[in-house]
């Protein structure tokens, strides 16, 4: 996990600082973290800008309303960091809610043994922070993806809804078709499904990573950070490598 900065956030205190050793545990390399409860963030006026990611637990279903006012408030904070959201009680988890919020990441870890639990932090953890380190260029100029020395030819219409990922990284399933030119009354959305699902494969073929996700019931998802755009021209090394 490549972030010099780290705050974790959990119900109380002690939870919290609890969370925190578990994040440690699990990334180590000397990672500085530091700890909030959830009625210091809401009654505190802190600028959490300085982050470049804020781990949140949540571990009770009571909790949820707090952890989505702290998402909202940390993310028109500090726009640029990387929220992750880590469920731990048992409940059927509804990520869409968290990820409107401003989450980047969501997972539900829920194991009475505590290997098990760590192992899934653990992975959890390091496939997102593997993905932020990882990252693209969209050119619109030559409708095409440049990355790790490689180039990707896409569509008009992939270009289209990539770039409206890139503004937005959330986007429903009309909000989707509108950009793809499509009816947003009348159209078919497993055709709308179909042609995301083949721009997922597309990248994910040439690249190895799977960056759109689609969020169940709602739409589809772009991971932060790794894909910019460049509105001028193609970077340098993919002009060389032509």
């Amino acid at each position: 996990m490549h972030f010099s900065n780290v705050l974790a956030i959990a119900r109380t205190q002690s939870k919290s600082e609890d969370f925190r050793a578990l994040i440690v545990r699990t990334v180590p390399n000397d990672l500085k973290v530091d700890t909030r409860c959830y009625g210091q963030l809401i009654e505190a006026h802190e600028n959490h800008a300085h982050y470049r990611a804020v781990i949140i637990e949540i571990d009770t279903p009571s909790a949820i309303n707090q952890t989505l006012d702290i998402i909202r408030k940390t993310r028109s904070d500090n726009p640029a960091c990387t929220i992750f959201v880590v469920v731990t009680f048992a409940s059927t988890l509804s990520k869409t809610k968290y990820y409107l919020a401003g989450a980047d990441y969501c997972v539900k870890v829920v194991e009475t043994s505590p290997d098990k639990k760590l192992s899934l932090f653990d992975a959890f953890l390091s496939e997102s922070a593997r993905l932020n380190c990882c990252g693209l260029m969209l050119d619109q100029d030559r409708m095409c993806l440049y990355g790790a020395g490689k180039k990707l030819e896409i569509s008009f219409v992939e270009m289209k809804v990539l770039e409206a990922l890139i503004q937005n990284r959330l986007l429903s399933h009309n909000e989707i078709a509108e950009v793809m030119g499509l009816n947003t009354k009348y159209y078919d959305s497993r055709a709308l499904e179909k042609s995301i699902s083949r721009l997922r494969s597309k990248i994910k073929a040439h690249y190895g990573d799977n960056i759109i996700q689609n969020i169940r019931g709602y739409g589809y998802k772009l991971s932060r950070g790794f894909i910019h755009a460049n509105h001028c021209h193609a970077i340098e090394e993919s002009s060389n490598r032509e």
